[in-house]
């Protein structure tokens, strides 16, 4: 007998979302006439998902579970675990673009003017952050490294032992994804820096500090035909900022261990402090992004706590 979890690794109602996702995308594409899917480099999808289930399929061969079960459960872990956050990325992204085709007034006075209400000067931040050069690059890094930092933190969790752990971080940042990529919709704003940007500002940030996204917003607010595609293209939520999310929950999955909790911590910090000016972003985005992932901590650990007894398939019992 084979519990259904274990081979699905993650909480069957969090394959669920991601298949209910999955549906919506397909039938917002079908219904709305402005909006068709064409399958390009759906190739390096392709690739991506055939390496995954080669991987899983070479771990069930060496690492049965009955021969060596804590190798056979990191193993199968990290496996499922990768397809899953590839599956992730790329339906938000989908679910991202297609929220923002509904092209709802722009928000940034409204963000602007929450900024304003609890007293903060973003220009007065940006160009404060401006006056020490010599540490942009080391904070501009992480801001740019987020995917590849959160796959590589999902790995050294898995390989480390580290297993609920691991599951806690993808699942978050899923959640925390789809839930920033919703209510930005309801939310679209240029950005910050396009607000208060200068010549000044972008001559010490560069020309597409907190801008490189405008162009694809603007082209998906006004197209009369949009083609959705896998081709990478920029993130378009302003609020809440998902990189506070992320950086918020890298803190969280290192909370056990000092050794790691120190180089969490600086990253994370140093992505923060990038958002606002390499994003864009206003700061209520990120003290909402906060809100989010406070929230969303505190309902796993509920749903966690809770017990849940998920079906048990059948396997043939054979005796020697």
């Amino acid at each position: 007998m084979r519990n259904l979890r274990s081979i699905l690794v993650f909480h069957p109602a969090l394959w669920g979302l991601v298949v209910l996702q999955s549906l919506v995308i397909a039938l917002w594409i079908a219904i709305d006439p402005r909006i068709s899917f064409q399958p390009t480099n759906i190739d390096h999808l392709l690739l991506a998902f055939g390496a995954c289930f080669i991987v899983i399929a070479v771990i069930c061969h060496k690492f049965p579970a009955s021969g060596r079960p804590a190798i056979a459960e990191r193993a199968r872990l990290l496996a499922i675990g990768l397809i899953f956050m590839l599956a992730m990325f790329v339906g938000i992204r989908l679910l991202n673009y297609l929220t923002m085709s509904l092209a709802f007034p722009l928000a940034d006075d409204l963000l602007d003017s929450w900024d304003k209400a609890i007293g903060i000067d973003w220009y007065a931040y940006a160009s404060g952050l401006g006056r020490y050069p010599e540490m942009l690059t080391y904070i501009q890094l992480p801001y740019t490294l987020t995917i590849p930092a959160v796959t590589t933190l999902f790995m050294a969790l898995v390989l480390f032992g580290a297993v609920e752990r691991a599951k806690e971080f993808a699942a978050l940042l899923y959640m925390g994804a789809l839930v920033t990529v919703c209510v930005s919709g309801f939310f679209p704003a240029e950005a910050a820096m396009a607000r208060h940007g200068d010549e000044h500002l972008f001559s010490v940030y560069g020309a597409q500090a907190g801008v490189y996204h405008m162009e694809a917003l603007k082209t998906l607010r006004e197209a009369k035909d949009i083609v959705l595609s896998f081709v990478d293209l920029p993130g378009l939520a302003t609020f809440p900022s998902f990189h506070t999310i992320v950086g918020l929950l890298i803190v969280y999955a290192a909370r056990d261990n000092i050794i790691t909790l120190v180089p969490a911590g600086i990253w994370s910090a140093a992505m923060l402090l990038a958002t606002p000016v390499y994003g864009g972003h206003y700061f209520i985005d990120l003290i909402a992004g906060f809100f989010v992932t406070a929230a969303l901590a505190s309902a796993y650990a509920m749903v966690k706590a809770t017990p849940f007894e998920v079906p048990r398939m059948a396997a043939t019992d054979v005796s020697s």
